[in-house]
């Protein structure tokens, strides 16, 4: 006949067994749970992921189809037409008899060809601008500025600190988003009276920052004008950041940060 205490101690053993299967199954269930929500934060992050991706390389398509469409257009109603025009002067003086006001068509004919080479210049800055090309991005935002500034629609003011050259696509790029920044400002920045753009360079770290005085405005503009989408393609597409601030009747704050390639 087993004893009180021994009694106790087999009770005790067994609540104490017991008890650890019970914690050891909470423990199983706290883990399967925080393991299954675990996965499901991956599979949204992944979903959204995926969805911002789509979302990029379709604006990124759209943007192309855009460029695409607009020089198409510029090549048929400019170059294509002036073209055009000369051949049939040319074959106007390839008649016989040769026409009486033959020196005056020839003379025409070189017009055409002038204009044709100055559509094609055009064309070709639009896509990469010269002074970018010859000169880097400093010089060719310090020249968009003096241009922007001549129209007197609004002062821009200019503040850079830019020594170290980054790579022609990265260049192109940060051209485009200034460009782009300083064109929309002068375009919905009601009651502006300043504009102030800022290219800042620490060892690799790069920011570009444009901000205005003037109406500011409520919603994301990411979610806005064709203009803004394409910036933030750009930066996307830099594997930069663009932090955005604004407020109606504050003006607009825009800040892109980029770190450079070792």
């Amino acid at each position: 006949m087993a004893t009180p205490e021994e009694v106790t101690f087999g009770s005790l053993l067994f609540w104490s067994i017991g008890m650890m299967v019970v914690a050891a199954g909470c423990l199983l269930l706290f883990l399967f749970t925080y393991q299954k929500r675990l996965l499901q934060q991956q599979l949204r992050l992944r979903t959204a992921e995926t969805a911002h991706q789509q979302e990029l390389l379709a604006a990124i398509i759209e943007a192309q189809e855009g460029e695409r469409e607009r020089i198409g257009q510029d090549l048929h109603d400019g170059i294509g037409s002036t073209i055009a025009t000369a051949k049939l002067l040319v074959n106007r003086l390839r008649s016989q008899p040769v026409p009486d006001n033959s020196a005056e068509l020839l003379a025409l004919v070189e017009e055409l060809i002038a204009a044709a080479v100055h559509d094609a210049r055009s064309i070709s800055h639009s896509l990469y601008p010269a002074v970018l090309a010859r000169f880097g991005l400093a010089e060719a935002i310090q020249h968009l500025v003096d241009v922007c500034n001549e129209t007197g629609a609004l002062a821009i003011e200019l503040e850079m600190d830019y020594t170290q050259p980054l790579a022609l696509a990265q260049e192109l790029a940060l051209y485009r988003i200034c460009q782009e920044l300083i064109h929309n400002a002068l375009k919905h920045a009601k009651g502006a009276t300043s504009l102030q753009v800022r290219l800042q360079q620490h060892g690799p770290q790069l920011t570009l920052e444009v901000s205005d005085d003037g109406c500011g405005f409520v919603a994301a503009p990411t979610g806005g004008g064709a203009g803004l989408r394409n910036i933030d393609v750009r930066v996307q597409m830099l594997g930069a950041r663009l932090q955005q601030r604004s407020a109606p009747g504050q003006g607009s704050h825009f800040l892109i940060q980029l770190r450079a390639a070792a």
